[in-house]
């Protein structure tokens, strides 16, 4: 369990460090003399690179011993965001924010491996519970503490402070995770069921998040112009959001079945939530049963795509685990472009209604394939 915690808390300062300019844009922007969009950028270039960049890196990755990884992984998310403190202008900024990206993709391409490989006497689905409560922990407390620290000491003050919460990671990596031998070099499968299953997993994984991303990252707006919600409330919502994301995340560690079938439930309900915000109208109690019913599903979603690519192709299970990351960020990014896109072009359910299209073309695309083609292992048999 402690080095599971020890994961978890790692993963808590990567994906705090991923979204730390969300909750600090006005004060990046003013302090540095450049727009939101500038800003915004330093969350959805991150997002590109990581993409772009997980295949190839792990591939480089493979014969090095996981703990020495991730340890090294750390230290430069420390590194970027001591110099982020410290950034004199938007391009040096950028620059570690680059930095930080190419982390990423190798990051969470070994994090699900490592934790099942560190407590193999725990059920998968469990320990990936408890490591990746970390995703959860950021949005509930992560991007809010960056924003306090930021509102009250400064924008450069968070980067900082991330830096030292990772520093204590680092530590507690050193002294508290054996180590973790890289995998016997096994062929990869070059053809057959399992290449097939990986490439309808990353379309899948591609076209739900795309769904979830084109409405989750224009929320605020959203919740404004959709369900008038007033701006003071609005930060309660979140929370909302982020709590349910926490209650998903356990629900998905105690889920009997297929990691397939959770992330097809998760998709399911993902793809409701937005459309029924689009349709409630300005109901506050419809909204935040919405906004439970959408944060919980989100976290499922995450944990039965990663379950699922470690159940498919489980001699690869790095390798695998990057075509995965490569495909959420694919997600990301375009989702946020095409939300972007259409809010400017059309009124903001119109949002809602894209997100839940592409949530039902995930749907069936994996009806579709799931037809002698997908196939998965039940998580944990002690469960």
């Amino acid at each position: 369990m402690i080095r599971l915690l020890i994961v978890m808390l790692a993963a808590f300062v990567a994906q705090t460090t991923e979204y730390l300019p969300i909750g600090l844009v006005p004060a990046i922007r003013q302090d540095l003399g450049v727009s939101e969009a500038a800003v915004g950028a330093l969350v959805t270039g991150y997002a590109w690179i990581a993409a772009l960049t997980a295949i190839p890196l792990i591939a480089f990755t493979l014969r090095l011993d996981r703990r020495m990884l991730f340890v090294g992984l750390i230290a430069v998310v420390i590194v970027s965001n001591l110099m982020g403190a410290i950034a004199p202008n938007y391009g040096t900024l950028a620059t570690t924010r680059v930095l930080t990206a190419l982390t990423h993709g190798v990051f969470w391409s070994i994090l699900a491996p490592l934790a099942t490989r560190l407590a193999p006497d725990v059920p998968e689905n469990r320990a990936l519970a408890i490591v990746f409560a970390g995703i959860s922990i950021a949005i509930v407390a992560g991007v809010p503490a960056a924003n306090a620290i930021g509102q009250s000491l400064g924008w450069r003050a968070a980067f900082a402070a991330f830096a030292g919460l990772g520093l204590v990671a680092l530590i507690a990596g050193v002294a508290g995770l054996p180590a973790v031998p890289p995998l016997e070099p096994r062929a990869p499968p070059s053809g057959g069921r399992p290449v097939r299953q990986l490439a309808v997993i990353a379309g899948i994984t591609t076209l739900s998040v795309t769904a979830h991303f084109c409405g989750y990252t224009y929320i605020v707006a959203l919740l404004d112009d959709v369900a008038a919600i007033s701006p003071a409330a609005v930060p309660w919502y979140l929370l909302l959001f982020g709590l349910a994301g926490a209650g998903g995340t356990i629900v998905s560690g105690w889920f009997p079945g297929r990691p397939s079938t959770l992330a097809m439930v998760a998709i399911a309900l993902v793809t409701s939530s937005e459309a029924s915000l689009a349709l409630s109208g300005r109901h506050s109690i419809l909204t935040a049963v919405e906004m439970v019913s959408w944060g919980s599903s989100v976290s499922m979603l995450i944990m039965g795509l990663q379950g699922w690519v470690l159940t498919v192709v489980p001699e690869t299970p790095d390798t695998a685990s990057a075509v995965y990351v490569a495909a959420f960020n694919g997600g990301i990014g375009l989702g946020a472009a095409l939300g972007g896109l259409v809010l400017a072009m059309a009124a903001p359910t119109t949002v809602l209604f894209c997100s839940a299209v592409l949530g039902i073309a995930a749907l069936i695309m994996f009806s579709v394939f799931s037809k002698g083609s997908i196939h998965d292992a039940r998580w944990g048999t002690t469960l």
